[in-house]
């Protein structure tokens, strides 16, 4: 009988480790990249800032609020989209300066999917939104004044499961 017992708490427990959380299925994946812009001496932005493909400065340009005369690129991250939880992105590795908090809403269509995105710096949120992203389409964020330039987010959905 104890052994018949021990049988049935051992299945028990083995069924609950095998047991899935939907919500932790991931079904994309996520590109943050952080860009200082300037009108002044690019400098500012430090040693590790890297110079912005030509095809991202037209595209930053075109926007006339984030037109400046310099970007510099500070650092990418590509977290994993989680179904059902939150995730974070910090484009500032390795610190934990800047962060951005992301969580799926619903799907909006194929290729798109609304979610809650959070901006946050020195451990404060800074703003929240909750766009509709286009999966290999770019949202830009005006971020704050830093070293006498400006900090541009920069979001897109590079995968997406149908």
């Amino acid at each position: 009988m104890k052994f018949l017992a021990l049988i049935s708490i051992a299945i028990l427990l083995i069924a609950d480790l095998l047991a899935q959380d939907p919500g932790m299925e991931p079904i994309g994946s996520l590109g943050v990249e952080l860009f200082y812009a300037t009108n002044e001496d690019v400098k500012l932005a430090g040693d590790q800032a890297q110079e912005v493909a030509k095809e991202q400065v037209k595209a930053l340009k075109g926007i006339k609020e984030l037109s400046f005369s310099d970007y510099r690129r500070l650092g990418a991250d590509r977290p994993t989209i989680l179904r059902g939880y939150e995730s974070w992105a910090t484009p500032l590795k390795p610190s934990k300066e800047i962060l951005v908090s992301f969580q799926p809403i619903k799907r909006e269509g194929p290729g798109r999917i609304q979610m809650v995105l959070e901006y946050w710096q020195s451990k404060r949120k800074v703003f929240s939104t909750n766009p509709v992203l286009i999966k290999g389409k770019s949202l830009y964020f005006l971020g704050p004044e830093w070293r006498k330039g400006r900090l541009i987010l920069a979001v897109k959905i590079l995968n997406l499961k149908d």
